[in-house]
């Protein structure tokens, strides 16, 4: 059996299993084939975009290239070797560029930006540490689609400032791009419309005679220049890691930029590992992925290159060339390294204007038209949400559009939450429940109502809650089934409690039914639980009625505690531990009591009892039950007074002094009726100071006899 103790034990081999980076070295050759296709197939892919993204990032400057193709070698391979989603390639995208474009603009030049993707890197490994992989995938659909088509506007219109430097070769690039895709869709069409456009510059701009004859104006659509922009120079070696060459200062101001980038980064890359799932048939681990990404951007500015993400269109081509594992990844680095070693005076020879035609198709396809076409159809809210996203990604910064859309549709939220379903319960509908006459009667003169609530009790919720209550306080009883509400706030906890305490005033009862553990612990911790009374809490909806119509009865005797604690039962100055030992020492008083029937299974359903939901009930008081063990259908309660107190969950550090363990029969209103007993005796003070301090358990049992319940019908006494 696990103790307390236990639980206390952080288990670092269970935290850590989600990052078991050893595995991703021990590489699989078993489908090498597939993956040496996918990594060049995919490095194919790459080389173009990682060019045009590079220049772009750098605000049109023709260096950003060997950034952009180092970014997409050092991030491709590292993100790989570390990450958690085996068939990804990773490498400047552009939702990515975009922000890189405006650090650039922003803090004056290459080292700034360099360093917030260092800063990113971080911070991305911060995320994946701390396991926030999951609540990355949060942001709403509007919000996503409205950024990513934002984003494809700002590519597409950025380039007309290299497109106009040679209009006909972007325009010829645009077109073999948008011819390819229609011959065939796996063909590398980005890399074919790349060299058309090359062999064009090169053949346009060495024909003058083509150009005469043509008559081609230079301000014209179609004009050429006799020196047609190209990259430039490309180094055919890697420069030594250093550090971005900037001061503490510009450090600290890029701070905000690197977090920027590191949550787009995040979201773009685990949206990638996320359609790599659904086009393998395997699971990603987010966490570990976002360490891969953060290592790969960390590592890559150190070497001149930019940071990356996942990228959709690159990932997908891998897996569909037969990438199955993670040298596909490896081996579309290693590609480019290739291109850097061997190519690179080829590369330094392909036109601007041939890279911006690249990027436009690239935009073109980034742009999101199946959600447009829906957009008639669109809930309003939603519509406005991806609106408002784009054209302020477009006219502001994509920033300020993720967090405008982003609080939009936090609202949109809560305003859809916020009409909690609650709806009065016929009881012809509840399953289980057999009424007569008398109890007819009782109902049709509402005394009892039936709640029936669905959704989660949240801030938002809570004025409409209030007023579904206040139009049934006329009432004797209000039972509230909670099987429905999946979460509960501090404002909703606040209100139930409210709710409560104005009903008791009006010597009225409030039944709460079917709450989930997790509500239930929400309660708990805020100390609601205990002021409600656990005796309030019921299981099921005809146990709540029945328990309901005897207490608006009249036919009722007093009881008292005693009635179910025989001295045999109490136990006084006792040792223990933790809590475990004491329900130990219990159980076996009770069994050797005579009072239950299999101590293991009686002992086994208290501590499950209790890890679904503590009992502690305030004072230092616990009352740990389970319904199973009688010896037969009677109920009966174990006393144990703690020589000195116990911590009894790790949840609450309350001690506890004083136990009352009941195992409870078949009867569904002693049981209630005896929790609300137990409740009534320690909010006595009298009462509640002899339990502390008599060591006499003939005085104890008699005790417990002082503090009576009134609602006890006759025909149930023991």
């Amino acid at each position: 059996m696990r103790t307390f103790s236990d639980s206390l034990k952080i288990d670092l081999k269970s935290y850590m299993k989600d990052f078991a980076f050893g595995e991703n070295f021990r590489f699989s050759f078993k489908n090498l084939k597939g993956d040496l296709v996918g990594g060049l197939t995919s490095a194919i892919v790459a080389l173009p975009l990682a060019l045009g993204f590079g220049i772009l990032a750098f605000n049109g400057d023709p260096r950003g290239a060997v950034a952009g193709l180092y970014g997409a070698i050092f991030t491709g391979i590292l993100s790989t070797l570390f990450g958690g989603t085996p068939q990804q390639i990773t490498g400047p995208t552009g939702g990515m560029t975009v922000i890189l474009t405006t650090v650039y603009i922003q803090y004056g030049g290459p080292e700034a930006l360099l360093a917030a993707c260092v800063i990113a890197g971080l911070f991305q490994i911060g995320y994946g540490l701390l396991k926030v992989g999951k609540y990355v995938n949060m942001v709403p659909y509007p919000v996503t689609v409205g950024f990513t088509n934002g984003i494809a506007i700002l590519i597409f219109t950025q380039q007309f400032r290299t497109f106009g430097t040679a209009p006909i070769i972007a325009l010829i690039t645009m077109a073999t791009i948008y011819a390819s895709s229609r011959i065939n869709k796996n063909l590398p069409k980005s890399l074919i419309g790349l060299t058309v456009g090359a062999l064009a510059a090169h053949f346009l701009s060495s024909s003058d005679f083509l150009r005469v004859r043509l008559n081609l104006a230079e301000s014209s659509l179609f004009s050429v220049s006799s020196v047609i922009q190209v990259i430039g120079t490309i180094p055919s070696e890697f420069q030594l890691p250093k550090l971005p060459a900037i001061s503490w200062e510009t450090w600290k101001n890029v701070l905000p930029a690197g977090f920027t980038i590191s949550l787009l980064g995040a979201l773009e890359s685990l949206l990638a590992s996320v359609v790599a799932d659904n086009a393998s048939n395997t699971r990603h681990k987010s966490n570990k992925e976002l360490v891969g990404q953060g290592i790969g951007n960390f590592v890559a500015p150190f070497f001149g290159g930019v940071a990356g993400t996942g990228a959709i269109v690159r990932t997908m081509v891998n897996i569909r060339a037969g990438a199955s594992t993670r040298l596909s990844g490896i081996f579309h680095g290693l590609v480019l390294v290739l291109v850097v070693l061997f190519l690179n005076n080829l590369a330094a020879q392909i036109p601007l204007a041939a890279l911006a035609g690249v990027l436009m198709m690239t935009a073109v396809g980034m742009l999101e038209l199946e959600p447009i076409k829906l957009l008639p159809r669109t809930p309003l809210a939603d519509a406005a949400v991806m609106l408002a996203t784009t054209l302020i990604t477009v006219f502001t910064d994509l920033i300020t559009a993720v967090e405008v859309g982003m609080v939009m549709a936090a609202f949109l939220f809560i305003h859809r939450m916020s009409e909690l379903g609650m709806d009065e319960k016929l009881l012809q509908e509840v399953k289980g429940l057999v009424l007569d006459e008398e109890t007819l009667k009782v109902l049709r003169e509402n005394k009892i109502v039936v709640f029936d609530i669905e959704g989660p009790l949240f801030f938002g919720a809570a004025k409409g809650f209030v007023d579904a209550l206040e139009k049934n306080f006329d009432v004797k009883v209000v039972i509230l089934d909670m099987e429905n509400v999946p979460i509960v706030d501090t404002t909703g906890a606040v209100v139930l409690e409210d709710i409560v305490e104005r009903l008791h005033k009006d010597k009225k009862r409030l039944l709460i039914v079917g709450m989930r553990s997790k509500v239930r612990k929400v309660l708990y911790n805020l100390g609601v639980t205990q002021r409600i009374g656990i005796g309030n809490f019921i299981n099921t909806v005809p146990e709540a009625i029945e328990y309901a119509l005897a207490l608006v009865k009249d036919n009722s005797e007093p009881m008292h505690l005693a009635h179910f604690v025989t001295e045999p039962l109490i136990m006084l100055n006792v040792v223990a531990s933790h809590r475990d030992e004491l329900f130990q020492k219990m159980a076996v008083q009770a069994s050797k009591a005579g009072v239950v029937r299999n101590k293991l299974e009686f002992l086994t359903n208290i501590v499950e009892r209790e890890e679904d939901a503590p009992t502690v009930i305030g004072k230092g008081v616990a009352v740990p039950h389970a319904r199973s063990g009688g010896s037969d259908s009677k109920l009966v309660v174990i006393f144990a007074r703690l020589k000195d107190p116990i911590v009894y969950t790790l949840e609450n550090p309350e001690k506890v002094s004083l136990v009352f363990m009941v195992a409870t029969g078949s009867n569904e209103r002693d049981y209630l009726e005896v929790l609300r007993l137990i409740a009534l005796n320690v909010s006595n003070a009298r009462v509640f100071g002899h339990l502390m301090s008599s060591n006499d358990v003939h005085e104890v049992h008699h005790v417990l006899t002082e503090v009576r319940n009134v609602q006890r019908n006759p025909k149930r006494a023991s």
